[in-house]
């Protein structure tokens, strides 16, 4: 990150913090993400992963011979919202309530970050056009299916937990010590600010209805567990195997 002063810094430097090492860059912000690509971020190979919101500023930071492939955790659109109302009363001293929250924070916020349509009314084919981009950008993860969306992400990229302390550590960042975990009320579903959010976000509800479809179809670029089998295998040999993992590149 750019936090205690590293906005300021002339080149790329590895920071420890307590749950990993990381850059002296914010691709979060646009700002971020113009000086990461002036240091030469990507080019550098210091970073495995990136993590920003801006998908479409964020491929100023690749050309043809650095490519990048998108992967996404989403969340329920109400989950999501509820957790954020929740979050910021602590962090702020909020209090604001709800449904004041719901008709003040902005709507349908997965679909105007993945289309650019940041802000005025949508459409529908606004929405064909985020569903499309997630179905052939972006290997899907779902919050709710937490340990088999990791499970693909370690497999497709090849990511290694070789030893007891790794995976102790990830046990722990994935599950022990997640980091976004915020107790809350959850209303019922028929609970009238639920109704509001769905209402004021149904172009997120639909994106995310289709995101889980998506989360299914993809199971077949992966392997499956057989009955009574202790070990995984393939659905089909590893060269079918690579050519479905090239339907969800992402060719910056």
């Amino acid at each position: 990150g750019e936090t205690d002063g590293h906005h300021l810094d002339e080149r790329l430097e590895v920071i420890q913090k307590p749950h990993g090492m990381f850059l002296n860059v914010d691709t979060t912000t646009v700002q971020g993400i113009k000086r990461a690509q002036k240091l030469g971020l990507v080019p550098s190979k210091m970073a495995s992963v990136i993590f920003t919101p801006y998908i479409h500023e964020a491929a100023v930071l690749f050309d043809k011979n650095h490519r990048g492939r998108f992967f996404t955790m989403l969340r329920d659109p109400v989950d999501r919202i509820l957790s954020l109302y929740y979050f910021k009363r602590i962090e702020s001293n909020d209090t604001n309530s709800l449904e004041d929250f719901v008709r003040t924070t902005g709507e349908n916020w997965m679909v105007r970050m993945l289309t650019g349509y940041t802000s005025g009314p949508l459409s529908l084919s606004v929405l064909d056009a985020a569903k499309e981009i997630l179905r052939s950008k972006f290997l899907i993860g779902l919050l709710d299916s937490k340990t088999e969306s990791f499970r693909r992400f370690e497999e497709y990229f090849g990511w290694k937990f070789p030893s007891p302390v790794s995976q102790t550590c990830k046990n722990n960042m994935y599950y022990f010590e997640w980091i976004s975990q915020n107790p809350h009320p959850v209303p019922e579903s028929d609970d009238s600010v639920v109704s509001l959010i769905r209402i004021m976000n149904k172009f997120d509800v639909a994106l995310y209805e289709y995101a889980k479809q998506l989360f299914e179809e993809q199971s077949a670029l992966f392997w499956e567990i057989e009955v009574q089998q202790p070990l995984y295998t393939w659905k089909s040999d590893k060269s079918e195997q690579l050519d479905k993992r090239e339907k969800i590149d992402n060719e910056v």
